[in-house]
């Protein structure tokens, strides 16, 4: 099986149980920390990488290292599958958990690119018009880019929308050269 069909599959698996113990949030940070850990501390990929190590001897330290860090879900997940390619595995699965939570909190990610800073204010009335257009939670994140010039470009999801006047000039200056 594909490591990326297998990562869906352990997220679904480790997704039910989550929701049956009413603690999602707290998996997907665990999840999340543990990715973050085998990303960015070296020595913990090449200790997981290690063919010298036996695959218990791993998931014991693994338990021992991450047990007050991370919640008993995902220490207890690690153990069953302690035979697996965890480098690989535990960040796709933080992939595929947070797109399952997503979709069960019904949160969509929005990205904003504005021209310059906005205050608390501001944000907070842009979300509440965009939770309200797209009937969903927004998870709204913002960029400062000064090239849009104004106006704002959002992606949500996978969709742009770009209201940003860098892009209005753009389509004006294209339809002055189509005229000649």
């Amino acid at each position: 099986m594909k490591l990326d069909q297998k990562a869906k599959q352990f997220s679904e698996a480790v997704f039910h149980v989550a929701a049956e113990s009413n603690s999602e949030i707290d998996v997907k940070d665990s999840l999340s920390y543990l990715s973050d850990s085998i990303k960015s501390l070296p020595e913990l990929r090449s200790f997981l990488l290690s063919k010298r190590v036996s695959s218990s001897d791993k998931s014991r330290t693994i338990n021992a290292v991450f047990t007050k860090k991370c919640h008993l879900i995902v220490i207890e997940f690690i153990a069953l599958i302690e035979k697996e390619n965890i480098v690989k595995l535990i960040p796709l699965m933080e992939k595929y958990f947070n797109i399952l939570l997503m979709e069960k909190k019904n949160i969509v990610n929005v990205n904003a690119d504005i021209a310059r800073e906005i205050n608390e204010d501001k944000k907070t009335q842009l979300k509440l018009m965009l939770n309200k257009a797209l009937n969903r939670n927004s998870e709204l994140s913002f960029n400062v880019d000064p090239k849009i010039l104004g106006g704002i470009r959002l992606r949500v999801g996978n969709e742009l929308i770009d209201a940003s006047l860098a892009n209005h000039l753009n389509k004006l200056r294209h339809k002055m050269l189509d005229a000649k």
